[in-house]
């Protein structure tokens, strides 16, 4: 009942130029199964069938979509099942997509099919789902029922329609019901079929109405004596000018039909394109002169704008040195020449002011993509830069993906962040790398732009692979802020002073008094990071977790920000009853505590995950402080990234040593980015900005540097440090994470996995261990880390194959089946 049916599997890397007869194609599933299975082509599809092309296609007893990603020459096996339908009128996928596609699957180890599903906007999928139905003319049967298949029976009857499978699994449970729907089925009591379910987002359309004709009054008026509502849609009409939308009359739709029939009225539908940022207020920009740097950074892009190279352009510039303004000039040279540009920003919370920047330059033009977004929202956005209405896409890292055909230019904004890097599900891209692979394939250009690179791009400059160019001076020549460096060990009066530090509390005074705003940034939410019992040293833990609970003081609640669990807070020590507890850390809760008692009346806006959460909130906190409807902006990291506030003097780290030593060999440079690019907050106009950087570790060389805002200088140093222990950017690594719910499977399958690999000396093989978050959301973690450098394997491709070959032997042990296995290649975060 439930077999797979015949298949073949062939070579799937996608051929564009195969030119056949189109009798045979591979067809690629964004779900399981995931490899591509081999079909006929019916005569009917054969002439318009295109790679890329969504097609229904029996598998066993369903049906399933599925993509086209090439075209078979000879399949080794006859009797192929044949595509049943097509869906679309021209293909989702682009070749290149495809290409794109197939190249993260083949890099980050992971499924083509998970990358296709990546790749396109929820809820265009159309899932398969098998349906019961009651058989007419069921006879009844001899054998003995069990109690679930008298059960579906009685349901599937009072119903008297298909009931899906899910729906009886949730009634009846998943044990055996497979099993008894197959007797039933046997026994020609029902039939199980499957049926394809719609996809979940559509075009959206609203009905127009408009004035066939000029109408006078006394028509309207003897009108209402037998058709009032009529008449009143009519007068409507010629009161709004002769056109108007359907849900602007309280008329059912019928009544407008009939006016169409007597020739009064036109009703036709047009397309309404949602979009989230559709609120947001543009405006023209002043025109700007370009400096002289950025005239000397455009012209070395000039070959690869002009001429269509592939080339990666590093634009180092320090904050508020005009890298946008760069941006935005290439890609009007790309669109001048009837090309599309992608933008790639860290984080949805910069998208605002990136729309209003983009979209007062380019118009309407700009299509953004995002998970905030609703499914409709993306849908339509999706749709529009696929069909080439719009010529620029905007958005996160997801939108490296963005269906933008004949690419002149690809620019990824702040790409030393680490969220270009996604962690869970698969596929674990990084988005910035797959911007330069699709720049390659498309022959196009790449600019890479920051104030503080990462060490890896840093790196290809020397090596002569991108192209280095500099902003060294701030726009109008204003200067970079001074900066303080407060060690807090010296602080010996009371604890609120380690928070807010005397010298702090003295600049923003100076600075509020003068009606200038600050920024604090503290990159810990929540009021306390931990409850400890002072008596029994009880540590407040998750249950689920190998984590302290965070102290939330709004609804005095403890939470986890790793699974959400929560409980309220304790009043005694749980362990002793001891009267003895105490809230140690601080997060932003707790500084905003701080600045009120220090300073009643100012306007404290906090913008961390708490209150970010609801649609729009960001953007309001954004915007309020940017209009000048607050003082201080405090925050976590959400504060340090890409704003432009001009009213900021003031920036203060509160606690600078947060994340500097966690166990992860990009800690020092995390910490040194997150304290330069806070700083670079301050002072963006025509007065000079101060940073006051608060830590327990003044002599750590991240923070050294970054006060001394030397961004070579800790390159250097960190460099050195790199190279030693061979760690990216001189080596390779790739972690192989296990988890599963009992602890002792999931380190005998990390074991047996290491067991299975091939041993050629050439890398090194770290673990099993236990990772260093050992248990998450109830899941035991282990990890095995291999690293190997560059100068043995430049592209990698003979480690990511050995772990490959291992996972493959791995999951021929069949007594795993409860762990689940995660490789991370290239990992941006060893936690």
């Amino acid at each position: 009942m439930f077999l797979v049916g015949k298949f073949c599997r062939s070579s799937y890397i996608p051929d564009v130029s195969a030119d056949n007869e189109k009798r045979w194609v591979d067809v690629l599933f964004p779900r399981p199964p995931l490899r591509p299975f081999t079909y006929e082509v019916p005569e009917r599809f054969r002439r318009d069938l295109c790679l890329g092309h969504r097609v229904v296609t029996p598998l066993g007893r369903r049906k399933m979509v599925g993509f086209v990603v090439d075209f078979v020459e000879r399949p080794t096996v006859s009797d192929l099942r044949e595509v049943e339908d097509v869906l679309d009128p021209y293909p989702l996928l682009t070749p290149e997509l495809l290409r794109l596609t197939r190249w993260v699957a083949d890099y980050y180890l992971c499924s083509w099919g998970e990358v296709v599903r990546a790749a396109l906007p929820p809820g265009v999928h159309r899932e398969d789902q098998l349906v019961v139905r009651r058989m007419e003319d069921a006879v009844g049967s001899d054998e003995p029922l069990t109690d679930v298949e008298e059960g579906v029976l009685g349901l599937v009857e009072e119903k008297g329609k298909g009931v899906s499978l899910r729906t009886l699994e949730r009634r009846f449970g998943k044990k055996g019901i497979r099993f008894g729907l197959g007797r039933l089925e046997r026994m020609g009591m029902v039939r199980v079929e499957p049926v394809l379910t719609d996809p979940e987002v559509r075009v959206r359309a609203e009905w127009w109405v408009s004035l066939r004709e000029e109408i006078d009054s006394e028509e309207i008026q003897r009108l209402r004596e037998r058709a009032p509502r009529q008449a009143r849609v009519l007068s409507a009409l010629v009161d709004w000018g002769g056109e108007a939308r359907r849900c602007d009359f309280e008329v059912d739709f019928g009544v407008l039909r009939t006016l169409e029939r007597k020739g009064w009225v036109d009703l036709w539908e047009e397309e309404v394109v949602r979009d989230y940022y559709g609120h947001v207020a543009v405006e023209k920009p002043s025109p700007v002169t370009l400096t002289q740097e950025q005239k000397n950074a455009l012209s070395q892009m000039d070959d690869a704008l002009g001429k269509g190279l592939f080339r990666v352009f590093l634009l180092h510039g320090v904050t508020a040195s005009g890298k946008t303004q760069v941006y935005i000039e290439a890609i009007r040279r790309v669109l001048d020449q009837g090309k599309t540009a992608l933008v790639l920003i860290p984080e949805i919370a910069l998208t605002p002011q990136a729309v209003q920047r983009y979209r007062g330059h380019f118009g309407d033009g700009v299509a953004v993509l995002h998970s905030r977004m609703s499914r409709g929202e993306r849908y339509d956005a999706w749709r529009k830069l696929r069909d080439g209405t719009y010529r620029i896409g905007l958005g996160p890292r997801s939108a490296v993906f963005a269906p933008l055909e004949n690419l002149g230019l690809i620019v990824v904004d702040e790409e030393h962040e680490a969220s270009y890097k996604q962690t869970d599900p698969a596929p674990r891209y990084h988005a910035r790398d797959v911007a330069i692979v699709r720049g390659q394939l498309n022959g196009c250009g790449v600019i890479l732009g920051s104030a503080t690179p990462s060490l890896e791009s840093y790196f290809n400059c020397r090596k002569g692979k991108y192209v280095l160019c500099e902003l060294t001076h701030r726009i109008d020549q204003v200067p970079m802020p001074s900066v303080s460096l407060v060690n807090t060990n010296e602080i010996v009066t009371d604890e609120e002073s380690r928070i807010l530090s005397p010298l702090l509390r003295q600049k923003m005074a100076e600075r509020l008094d003068r009606g200038e705003q600050v920024i604090l940034l503290q990159n810990r939410r929540g009021y306390a990071t931990f409850l400890r019992c002072g008596a029994c040293g009880m540590v407040a833990r998750c249950p689920r977790c190998d984590i302290t609970l965070t102290y939330h003081q709004r609804n005095r609640r403890l939470r986890c920000h790793y699974c959400g669990f929560q409980r309220g807070a304790p009043g005694v020590c749980p362990e002793c009853s001891g009267a003895t507890l105490g809230y140690r850390g601080v997060g932003t809760e707790r500084v905003e505590e701080e600045v009120r008692r220090f300073f009643p009346g100012v306007r404290v806006s906090r913008m961390d995950s708490d209150t970010t959460r609801r649609k729009g909130a960001h953007d309001k906190i954004v915007r309020g402080f940017e209009e000048g409807r607050g003082d201080v902006l405090l925050g976590t990291q959400m504060v340090a990234k890409g704003h432009d506030f001009p009213g900021v003097t003031l920036v203060g780290i509160v606690s600078a040593d947060t994340g500097l030593h966690f166990p992860d060999f990009r800690s020092g440079e995390r910490t040194f980015q997150l304290l330069t690019q806070a700083s670079g907050r301050a002072g963006r106009r025509t007065v000079s900005g101060e940073v006051v950087i608060q830590t327990l570790s003044p002599d750590d060389p991240a923070l050294r540097f970054a006060a001394a805002q030397d961004v070579v200088g800790y390159y250097e140093w960190e460099m050195g440090q790199r190279e030693s222990l061979g760690y990216p950017p001189w080596g390779r690594i790739v972690v192989v994470r296990f988890k599963g719910v009992e602890e002792v499977v999931v380190a005998e399958a990390a074991r047996r996995f290491v067991a299975l690999i091939e041993r050629d000396g050439s890398s090194e093989i770290l673990g099993p261990v236990p990772s260093p978050l050992s248990r998450i959301r109830g899941m035991y973690r282990y990890q095995v880390i291999f690293r190997e450098r560059k100068d043995q394997d430049p592209s990698g491709r003979n480690l990511r194959e050995r772990v490959r070959k291992g996972l493959t032997r791995f999951w021929e042990q069949t007594r795993f089946a409860s762990v689940r296995v995660a490789m991370d290649v290239d990992p941006a975060d060893m936690m």
